[in-house]
């Protein structure tokens, strides 16, 4: 009963989404698991880099340095700090919400397991692997009777529904949070596709 509930909200998603007016380049699900990735990568490198770089001048951790401003009643707004800080927590909210369509999926939707491990191993996993053979052998250990015809098929339709959730389900702070990475990462000037 639950399954067929939520069923009918990726319907409805899905019919929801044919309704907005947001431009086309934004709903590229495949460009955005595509990228996933190397955001996730560069986003660590990131915050790395900037932990470094922040100890290295001021003396102390980023924690610290907060502790001492708002203990001060100082701000740092307009600093290199708070906008690298922004940049950092608008990516970080632009995987969440990947993530989170992701996992509502899995949990919820009647093909949502062997949809999450096709899209999670094609384009999530740490290490991208090395073709469609190890993908469906990886894939076989949570879905032991999927073939490469049925990971094609499987694949295309994975893509769908997640499209259909995440921007079926989207507030406008999330589209806009979107559209910005969608802009960070070219998004604009071409057309959605499942390949």
């Amino acid at each position: 009963m639950e399954k067929k509930k939520s069923d009918a909200a990726v319907t409805k998603a899905k019919n929801g989404q044919k309704h907005q007016n947001r431009p086309d380049c934004y709903h590229d699900p495949l460009r955005l698991l595509k990228t996933y990735r190397d955001v996730r990568w560069n986003l660590k490198l990131s915050m790395e880099h900037h932990r470094q770089d922040f100890e290295a001048e001021y003396g102390m951790s980023v924690t610290e340095y907060l502790d001492d401003v708002y203990a001060a009643g100082a701000s740092f707004e307009g600093t290199k700090l708070e906008h690298h800080a922004n940049s950092m927590k608008r990516t970080a909210e632009m995987l969440k919400l990947i993530d989170t369509s992701l996992h509502l999926i899995r949990e919820n939707y009647s093909e949502g397991e062997p949809y999450y491990w096709i899209l999670y191993y094609t384009y999530l996993s740490p290490q991208k692997l090395s073709g469609v053979d190890e993908i469906v052998d990886r894939i076989k250990s949570h879905v032991p009777f999927i073939t490469k015809d049925t990971y094609f098929k499987q694949r295309k339709k994975a893509i769908s529904t997640f499209a259909s959730v995440l921007w079926g389900f989207t507030t406008k702070r999330d589209a806009d949070l979107l559209d910005t990475f969608a802009d960070a990462v070219g998004g604009t000037g071409t057309k959605p596709g499942l390949k």
